[in-house]
């Protein structure tokens, strides 16, 4: 009787300390709540604070499973306007590379292409300019960044850190599974004294591999931006390239609007990259099965095509076939440095042929990649936009097809 005595006093303690730490932790609990809930109270405030922002951005992209690394430079303008406006902002967004903007127009994202004078329809409204994390829509629609963070769908790590020597936030929001079977997961690093990001980093992973994009942000300017200038901008840059109306974006709509199995092959000339010697389609019209990839470096299933076209044409090039990249969109004094870095970095079997915006016109290119075949008698055998497995072993069995012919 005296042992069990003796053990009620113990347990009753150990209960207590239980209920204690229990309490500690709820508690605990709680204040991180709070102070998550502070944290992202204080940057809705902010942005709502500011009418117009003006910052630069480097971006980094590659895959897990390659070294390909790609680095553009943007600069972006964004002013606050709730009323006749996409996204409650006019924005404009510059790439030092490429020879076009991306804007937003009557409730759609252009692609305005000076060197073809025209404006194509990019994609959707929801496309983002330069990536998922660029903070252009957070900046106008700060509430979006917080009903991710409040999604109990979304898995959410907030902590506190010194980045550069700056107090900063991390948040990091890891969302469900997509339908397309990707895991997307977004991290900020937000300067506390602004409430901008200084670096931010976007992680999707499928089956295979896993894409990153980091963005790196410096030089910050607030409330300096006049709205009637950004959409004079707007104005002239659109007048100066007509909209190309396009009832579709779908891929059908797209490939209805290219060159058609059957027709001619426009010739056109350009020159190879490797030598700058002269190129012309006709020199090899009746003698090789052609194929002719639309491309430019920034372009991620442009990149994502190489690898398989170089296989292509290594495999099949003695028995007739050969493969040409032709890149109009990289054939500028700006990107010319660029482009020589991307070519050196890999391993490509097939020549690179830089061209005039004129030939993408003749062959009717929108989107890239866009890829044609070529056969003997010098018309379209094949033509497909877009790049995936399953599309590029329909166009291997084409190559094959026209090889036993």
């Amino acid at each position: 009787m005296g042992f069990g005595r003796s053990k009620i006093p113990n347990m009753n303690i150990n209960k207590t300390i239980l209920v204690l730490i229990a309490s500690i932790f709820i508690l605990q609990s709680c204040s991180n709540t709070a102070k998550e809930k502070d944290i992202i109270s204080q940057i809705v405030d902010d942005m709502h604070a500011y009418q117009s922002v003006h910052y630069t951005v480097n971006k980094k992209s590659y895959y897990s499973n390659t070294t390909d690394t790609s680095f553009t430079p943007f600069e972006v303008w964004i002013v606050r306007e709730k009323s006749k406006s996409t996204r409650a902002g006019y924005i404009w967004v510059d790439n030092n590379y490429r020879p076009y903007n991306m804007i937003q127009h009557e409730g759609s994202l252009w692609l305005t292409i000076p060197p073809k004078k025209t404006t194509a329809l990019y994609s959707n409204y929801k496309e983002s300019l330069i990536g998922q994390t660029d903070w252009i829509d957070v900046f106008l629609n700060p509430k979006s960044l917080q009903n991710q963070i409040l999604d109990t769908n979304n898995q959410i790590i907030i902590s506190n850190l010194q980045y550069q020597g700056i107090e900063c936030c991390s948040i990091s929001i890891a969302f469900p599974i997509n339908e397309k079977g990707n895991k997307i997961t977004i991290t900020y690093i937000i300067d506390k004294g602004n409430s901008m990001p200084l670096w931010a980093k976007l992680e999707s992973k499928d089956n295979e591999r896993t894409l990153f994009s980091e963005l790196s942000f410096s030089s910050f300017e607030f409330d300096i931006l006049n709205i009637k200038t950004l959409k004079a901008k707007h104005e002239i840059l659109i007048q100066a390239n007509p909209i190309q109306k396009r009832e579709s974006n779908s891929k059908t709509s797209i490939l209805e609007n290219m060159l058609q199995i059957g027709d001619p092959a426009p010739y056109f000339t350009g020159s190879f990259f490797a030598n700058d010697s002269k190129f012309e389609l006709q020199d090899y019209i009746g003698k090789k099965i052609i194929v002719i990839d639309f491309w430019y470096t920034h372009c991620p299933p442009c990149v994502r095509a190489i690898p398989a076209l170089s296989e292509l044409d290594y495999n099949y090039r003695d028995q007739g076939v050969i493969v040409f990249g032709l890149n109009s969109i990289d054939n500028q004094a700006r990107s010319l440095k660029n482009l020589e870095q991307f070519v050196n970095n890999r391993n490509l079997s097939y020549d690179i042929i830089l061209t005039q915006p004129e030939v993408d016109m003749l062959y009717n290119v929108s989107r890239y990649p866009s890829i044609y075949i070529i056969d003997l008698d010098g018309k379209i055998a094949y033509v497909d936009v877009g790049y995936d497995e399953e599309s590029f072993a329909e166009l291997k069995a084409k190559v094959v097809e026209l090889l036993t012919e």
